[in-house]
Parts: structure tokens; sequence; C-alpha cells
């Protein structure tokens, strides 16, 4: 299990209260209304639901999960998914990787090609000093082969580094666009003396499209193509196949579930960062989605946004004091979803309206407001939003704090 590291409340944590700062985070009493506006809060129940159906959902289908941490780059809510039975965490850049392994993390996918030659020393070093330790990572090209050899080579290794060929799609990002160039880098990899071949991954995520039927479609048959070569490359002792899992982990499920598996040694493995949090508008899009041909996996949003009233400048416009530095908007901007009108500490649905554009820290909120009340919304996108905050209260059903999550962005 991770080391999760103590946190004191300082004046760099936005929102917390005055008299919290200088207290350790865990000792820390307080509600909403005690928060500075603006103020990102964790409910603490979709959380849990979160975690828990997501665990329900890869036992079923005889999935593994090694969720991406790069969502939330938060030690607590990586410990409380590897307390749901994950198998691995995944992490996008070696200075993730570094994090991490410093909390004690013994399993991590580095769902990215490796060709920085320091650090292949130093994750090449982290596994040689612990045969316990084993990190992943991906590899497309001959080229990016040759870099590792060449690496690995300057020292006596005592394990071969396990690598993952990555198969992209045309116009996405990284990987190789066919079969046919996956196998030439599977037989390179294969006779190599440093390195041994762990499976087959991509990301299903970048295929990109309208929200409707032609786009399942083509992740289906991306799908297919991932889980041909996996047919076509494995190999005696157990064989991953990797992919993203957070827009589509019904049609991972059914392309990549026991049916296809047979009981073979193939470890199908979910990288889902996304669903522990889930979001109002970007995610819960593809859950509608799903829906239209499959159970739809039920996550709640449990990010919410609070901010203050500042102007009403004009008419069915009021300016409300968060912005970009605030929450991601890269997926759509924050949906209104609660309502505390000014002196009142009563939870109402938020108006109608929406917001329309947002500066550094402020927000365009086109309906009735008035200054001086504070509106809850819910975030789209978690990735674009969790590096703004560096410790986030997380909060009951009565939003009462009674925890707290770091970041270390």
């Amino acid at each position: 299990m991770l080391r999760v590291p103590d946190v004191l409340v300082s004046v760099r944590h936005k929102g917390f209260p005055a008299a919290a700062v200088g207290h350790p985070a865990s000792e820390v009493s307080a509600a909403l209304d005690d928060f500075l506006t603006p103020v990102l809060v964790v409910k603490d129940s979709a959380l849990r639901h979160n975690l828990a159906t997501m665990a329900r959902f890869c036992e079923d289908h005889a999935l593994s999960l090694s969720p991406h941490v790069k969502t939330t780059m938060s030690p607590e809510i990586a410990a409380a998914q590897l307390e749901h039975g994950a198998w691995a965490l995944t992490l996008a850049t070696p200075s993730q990787v570094r994090i991490f392994r410093s909390l004690g993390a013994q399993r991590i996918v580095l769902a990215n090609e490796l060709v920085d030659p320091a650090a292949i020393d130093w994750i090449a070093a982290e596994m040689a000093a612990d045969p316990e330790f084993t990190c992943y990572c991906y590899v497309d090209s001959l080229d990016g082969v040759d870099i590792l050899e060449k690496e690995l080579g300057q020292r006596e290794r005592r394990r071969a580094f396990p690598v993952i060929l990555e198969l992209g799609v045309p116009g996405g990002r990284a990987g190789a666009r066919d079969l046919d160039q996956l196998r030439l880098i599977a037989e390179r990899v294969t006779a190599s003396a440093q390195l041994r071949l762990a499976g087959v991954g991509g990301f299903e995520g970048v295929i990109g499209g309208a929200l409707d039927a032609k786009l399942l479609a083509e992740v289906r048959a991306y799908l297919r193509r991932l889980r041909d070569a996996a047919d076509e490359l494995s190999h005696e002792g157990e064989f991953i196949i990797t992919v993203g899992g957070s827009a589509f982990p019904e049609l991972v499920a059914d392309e990549l579930g026991p049916s296809w598996q047979r009981g073979r040694p193939i470890r199908v493995v979910l990288r889902s960062g996304c669903y522990v949090t889930h979001d109002s508008l970007a995610y819960q899009q593809f859950r509608d989605l799903l829906a239209t041909e499959y159970q739809s996996l039920a996550l709640r949003p449990s990010l919410e946004l609070w901010g203050r009233v500042l102007s009403t400048p004009e008419p069915g416009l009021a300016i409300l004091d968060f912005g970009k530095r605030d929450t991601g908007v890269d997926a759509g901007f924050p949906v209104p979803l609660h309502r505390i009108r000014r002196g009142s500490t009563v939870l109402e649905q938020a108006p109608p309206g929406e917001l329309t554009a947002s500066n550094d820290q402020h927000a365009y909120f086109r309906g009735e407001l008035e200054v001086g009340d504070r509106v809850g919304f819910g975030i789209s996108h978690p990735c674009t939003t969790f590096d703004k905050w560096q410790l986030i209260p997380v909060v009951d059903d009565s939003y009462v704090l009674c925890g707290t999550v770091q970041t270390l962005f």
C-alpha cells in the first residue's frame, strides 16, 4: 500500500478557513460555510460509490484495473484505488513515476514510450534494487527499442525490462499504425537480451467524432485490431492487453472480456483515471452514449466547484469569482447544480442558466443570480481541474468536512 504524506494546511491551500492554517489537515473541522470561495470539494459518498462500482465491474468482466493516476495525482485517492483491488497504478511521465515510487508503489504502468536516457537508467536501477518493483513502458518503434537497449545495456541487469507494444490509430498520437509494424517491433523485442515482451496496448479515447453509433463502431473496430494483435503475439505466460477504459468500459468488457479470453493467461487491464470522480458533462455524455447499447456503468459526479457572485453588471449576467485557474474548461464549462442565496444556508437547485465564458479568475453566468449568492457547479474533465488544487476538502452529503485529498503535481 502507499505511504500517504501528512499535510499541514497552509495559506497556499485555496479555500481553507483561516483558522485551519498551520494545523494538520486531518484535525481540521469545518463545513462548507467556513470555506472561502472559490473552493473545489469532493463528495465522499460519490467517490466511494465510484470506487466500489468500478471494482465490481472489473471483477464481473475478468478485467484488471490500473487507474491512471495522472488524473488526480492524489496519494489518498490512489491508495483507495489499491484498497479496492487495483492491480497497478498507471502514470504518464517518469517524473510522475518517481513521485509514486517514492510513496511505495510496487507495480506501475508508464503509459508512454520511454526514450529519456536518465529516466531509463533510474527506473531500471529501481527495479534492480527491489525485485518486487515492476515498471512497464510502451514501445511503438524500432528507434524506441534501440534507445532502450542502448541504455539498459550500459549495466548488467538481473531481469529484462517489460515493454508493451502500443497500437495507435491514423491521425492519433503515439502507437504503431498497423499490425505489420507491430509485428516487426515484436520480433525485435523478442530477440532482445534487455527487453521482455509483456503485452500490447493502446488508447481508444483518441478516436474522435460525434457521440453516436458510428463512434462506437470505430472504437469497437480498434479494440478488435488490438485483440488480433494479442492473439498473434501472445506467448506462454501472462500476456497483457491494456486500454484506456474511461470513456468506453462497457465496449472493452464486451470485446475483451471472458468470451474472448477463453481462460488463457491474458490480463486485460483498464487504465481508467476519470471514473473515480467522474464528472457532470464530458464523461457523463459518454455514459449516456453507452446506455444506448449497453447497461451503462452507473458512476456519480463527485467534484463540485463552489463560487460566489461578485457582480450582476447587466440584466441576466452574473460574474462569479472562479475561472481558468480553478477549473478546466477544455471539455466544456462547469454545469450549475446548486445555489445558496446570500445570507442563507439552505441548499437549492441552481436557477436556469449556463456559463458562457471564463477568464483567469472570473466566470460569466447567463441567468438570474444575486450578488453574494453561492453556486455549486459540476465540472467537466477532472484531469484539467485537479492540477489547479493542492489540497481539496472531502465533504459528506451535508457538506461537512470529513477528509482531504492532496495532489502532487
